[in-house]
């Protein structure tokens, strides 16, 4: 992940150069100052970069936590980051994303918290790529008792075959002692509740 982090933001810094060095070129060209049309254009290229830098920042930290990470993972927090991670794409396909946690940490048993970043991250970028324009996806957390559940419904069609996506997830799943159940719109991902606050 640093390595990817570093290798974007190489030409984000290359382009926060070169609308500075097209700046100062501007203003000699025109006599000391940018015309306000090229100076508005100016500023929305710099507004982009930032934007997306920011959004690299986030996806990075979501998918790659501090090795310092608490041995519980807050499944709510998670969530919560993913619907800001993946709001770019919500609003891209004109879909409505909300997210329903619980007020407290819904928390997990220890786990390693990118493995549980990314079947979040796949779990809700499903439901996505599965709605049509203007549908909505509702995505919730809940205790219930000794497990704490990740439920996503999404406005695809109910029924429909297991997808490489659904694959990956039971093998996730499995992977990290999640219980993994789909049909069609609705998805649930059930974890062993943590001892304590994350």
């Amino acid at each position: 992940m640093d390595s990817l982090v570093h290798d974007v933001r190489n030409p984000l810094n290359a382009l926060v150069i070169n609308v500075e060095i097209l700046q100062e070129k501007l203003a000699r060209a025109a006599g000391g100052e940018v015309p306000p049309a090229q100076a508005k254009n100016l500023h929305a290229m710099r507004e982009q970069v930032a934007r997306v830098n920011a959004t690299l920042g986030e996806f990075a930290r979501f998918l790659a936590p501090s090795p310092t990470a608490p041995a519980v993972q807050s499944l709510s927090s998670m969530v919560q980051d993913a619907a800001a991670v993946l709001g770019h794409a919500g609003r891209r396909g004109r879909v409505k994303l909300t997210v329903d946690v619980p007020e407290g940490p819904a928390v997990v048993e220890a786990m390693d918290g990118s493995a549980l970043a990314f079947l979040v991250l796949v779990a809700v970028l499903r439901a996505l790529e599965r709605t049509p324009e203007d549908g909505q996806v509702r995505v919730s957390v809940r205790n219930e008792g000794a497990r704490v559940v990740l439920h996503v419904q999404d406005g695809g069609r109910e029924e429909g075959e297991d997808t490489e996506v659904d694959e990956a997830l039971v093998a996730g799943a499995s992977e990290y002692g999640a219980e993994f159940h789909v049909r069609g719109s609705q998805l649930r991902l059930s974890f062993r509740a943590g001892p304590g606050p994350a």
